[in-house]
């Protein structure tokens, strides 16, 4: 009997606990408007920066018994870094993050590192 009473209280208690949890209220979610971060072309300054170059000299010389070598020297100018098109703000600094980005150039441009370029200076 002391068994019935027992397993009457637990399932009285039981039933009670589930009958008081209240249920979960979701958060309010708040959806704020969109901010643009990116900055618009207009706004900013294109820079070209010039590629760094490197002057070398091939010497070709031939033998040519029973006269003088012959001797080839041939001025080339390589390219050590590529120059490169970038965009300043107002303050000088490099923007990364601009709104037109597929419409502008931007990066390297020119002949890449490694290539010969013709010599300007003569």
């Amino acid at each position: 009997m002391r068994h019935i009473v027992t397993l009457s209280l637990l399932s009285a208690v039981a039933i009670a606990g589930c009958g008081s949890t209240p249920e979960p209220v979701a958060p309010e979610v708040i959806i704020a408007a969109p901010v643009q971060t990116c900055a618009p072309v207009s706004a900013l300054q294109k820079v070209v920066i010039p590629a760094e170059t490197k002057i070398q000299y091939a010497i070709t010389q031939i033998e040519n018994p029973p006269y003088a070598p012959i001797e080839s020297k041939v001025k080339q100018v390589r390219v050590v870094k590529p120059a490169e098109v970038i965009y300043v703000d107002s303050e000088g600094r490099q923007a990364l993050d601009i709104c037109e980005r597929d419409q502008i150039e931007i990066g390297p441009i020119g002949p890449g590192a490694g290539e010969l370029v013709p010599d300007v200076e003569g």
